[in-house]
């Protein structure tokens, strides 16, 4: 009797496997993602880049959708919402906004946000509570730091983006346009008194971004003169000590005198290695997170459209 018994638990058990593997539970269903966001996400590309969007770039965005859904998803099932405190904030400020009585506490008034489901709805609370997702990836998946070689390997990579621009340290003497016509006299005040910048400036008008600057590299000047401006000042090969000009921009003329320059020079890789370093453990990060969303969703069935 005991063995038929023992008999029947292993052909139970047996019967219980077998029809676990032939009949596997179904796996949830991500997607298809929300017509509307994908779309919204279209027409913002479009108006911005002022380009069509090719199908390749619209599969994109429904990878990014599909993406994000999961991150918020696995966020709700370790129920990370009830531990942060922007989340609880956004709550209230919605709770308020539909109409709450402004007696409620705002305990009261996240307990009554949760059982209306706000935090599944809001945009908001979406995108904290995915960030957060990928917060939690990256603490909790061991990532080594970029090593020597890797730095190294980088900075060759990418020379061109360590080419440092020439940048000049000048002084200069305005005339509006209106005072255009008199600055061929003032630079003849200039160079026979033999005046220093600080005294010619004395000869000149006002100029509302100032008189002095340092170590402006091109691209910097002509955000404060103008592109006219800094191509003349490159063009004339200054060197320190010199008088220059007059020299065009969009407000006038300027006498400049250049205190000093300092020729474009590629960076040492010494100079830059924490810049590279940072991105390197950026893109790591990123990467586990990618690796992440794909392995968790193998789990799922995934529905594009």
């Amino acid at each position: 009797m005991r063995r038929a018994w023992l008999q029947f638990l292993l052909l139970g058990i047996v019967l219980f496997l077998a029809g676990k593997w032939a009949f596997p539970d179904p796996k949830p269903v991500l997607g298809p993602p929300n017509a509307a966001r994908i779309e919204a996400m279209v027409q913002n590309y479009a108006r911005f880049s002022q380009g069509e969007v090719s199908p390749g770039l619209r599969s994109g965005f429904v990878a990014a959708e599909l993406r994000d859904e999961l991150l918020f998803r696995e966020a709700i099932k370790r129920e990370l919402q009830y531990r942060d405190m922007a989340v609880e904030q956004r709550i209230i400020r919605n709770m308020r906004f539909l109409g709450s009585a402004n007696e409620a506490s705002d305990a009261a008034l996240i307990e009554q946000g949760y059982d209306l489901r706000l935090h599944l709805t809001d945009e908001v609370i979406r995108r904290r509570l995915v960030q957060i997702m990928e917060r939690l990836i990256v603490a909790t998946t061991p990532i080594a730091p970029p090593t020597t070689e890797a730095i190294s390997a980088r900075y060759q990579r990418d020379t061109e983006n360590w080419q440092e621009p020439p940048r000049y340290t000048i002084r200069h003497v305005f005339l509006s346009e209106e005072r255009r016509g008199e600055m061929p006299s003032l630079i003849e005040q200039v160079r026979s008194a033999h005046l220093g910048p600080d005294e010619a400036r004395l000869l000149g008008a006002p100029f509302l971004s100032g008189y002095a600057f340092t170590r402006q590299s091109p691209e910097q000047m002509t955000r404060v003169f103008g592109t006219v401006f800094a191509d003349q000042l490159v063009a004339l090969d200054a060197e320190s000590g010199d008088w220059v000009g007059p020299i065009d921009s969009a407000f006038g003329a300027h006498f400049v005198f250049v205190d000093a320059v300092e020729p474009a020079r590629m960076l040492w890789v010494e100079e830059v290695s924490l810049r590279i370093e940072r991105d390197l453990v950026r893109e790591a990060e990123e990467q586990t997170v990618s690796d992440w969303v794909e392995q968790t969703m193998a789990g799922y069935e995934v529905r594009r459209s």
